[in-house]
């Protein structure tokens, strides 16, 4: 019952009855004899206690750098890029990517499990940009004589480290810190995960990053693109096409890349055309590309 809860918060009464109706209207719970409970997909997704649990991706979402970032959307359609900071998201260790590290990680968890369905069998993986490592990591627990070699800025490989360890793989899970068109990569990979990172950047430097992985890798070893991919009219499906306008806000020359263009950059980078994996319970797309 809404005094019930009150207490249990530290809150008024009435400001938690308010609040509870609201969240009635809105779908969010349910009411009935005065006791309140969550739906279903409220107890899925916003219990804390659940594994798919989304709440702290709108805690990401809703960050003052990600507030700032729309609030000047107007500067950046103007200038092309974002408005917010000379580099926007892709600045080192920007202190945002440890929130998104965070908060994403639940998102990630479909993408990881169709990643680790479609590597198969692998000896010694590359994950770039490896944020909560959430994608080596299961790829680890499915291959038990794998390795795997995570690239990502300091402050959030610590938090990669700490879902390794949960996981039980930290001792086949290696860091190295630092920008992944900087920090030496190392050689004789059989696969290389790149989720969610290429979008932050313009053509040339994809291609750059693209060409990095391709000399890190052995002779028919494979790259992993993650991504979100509108069609090519760049108005559908509705979630990647909309993603184009968080790129501009946030970064200085990121964007939503088409299938076509994911397919050009490969190609110039030493991969073959890619195959598309849609992945279950995401909106976003695995292309898998060959050395």
């Amino acid at each position: 019952m809404a005094e019930e809860l009150a207490q249990a918060c530290d809150c008024s009464p009435r400001g938690m009855r308010i609040l509870l109706d609201a969240l009635v209207v809105l779908e969010l719970i349910t009411k009935k004899d005065q006791r309140y409970t969550l739906t279903p997909d409220s107890a899925i997704f916003l219990d804390r206690c659940s594994e798919e649990y989304m709440g702290d991706c709108v805690e990401f979402l809703h960050s003052p750098f990600m507030q700032s970032a729309f609030l000047h959307f107007t500067d950046a359609v103007r200038q092309g890029g974002s408005a917010v900071e000379l580099e926007g998201t892709v600045a080192p260790d920007h202190p945002v990517w440890v929130r998104y590290a965070r908060g994403m990680m639940p998102m990630a968890v479909p993408q990881a499990r169709k990643a680790a369905e479609v590597a198969g069998t692998v000896s010694k993986v590359l994950d770039i940009a490896a944020g909560h490592g959430i994608f080596g990591v299961t790829i680890l627990r499915r291959n038990p004589g794998a390795r795997c070699v995570a690239v990502d800025w300091p402050n959030v490989l610590e938090l990669a480290l700490e879902n390794a360890r949960q996981a039980g793989v930290e001792d086949r899970y290696e860091i190295r810190p630092g920008s992944a068109f900087e920090v030496n990569l190392g050689t004789g990979y059989d696969l290389a995960l790149l989720p969610n990172i290429l979008h932050h950047f313009d053509r040339a430097r994809c291609v750059e990053l693209l060409r990095r992985v391709n000399a890190a890798l052995s002779p028919g070893g494979r790259a992993f693109v993650i991504e979100l991919v509108p069609h090519e009219d760049r108005v559908s499906p509705s979630a990647p096409a909309w993603f184009a306008t968080m790129m501009l806000a946030t970064t200085p020359a990121g964007d939503a890349y088409t299938g076509s263009e994911y397919a050009s950059m490969l190609e110039e980078s030493g991969f073959s055309e890619p195959a598309a994996h849609p992945v279950p319970g995401s909106a976003r797309m695995l292309l898998e590309s060959v050395k």
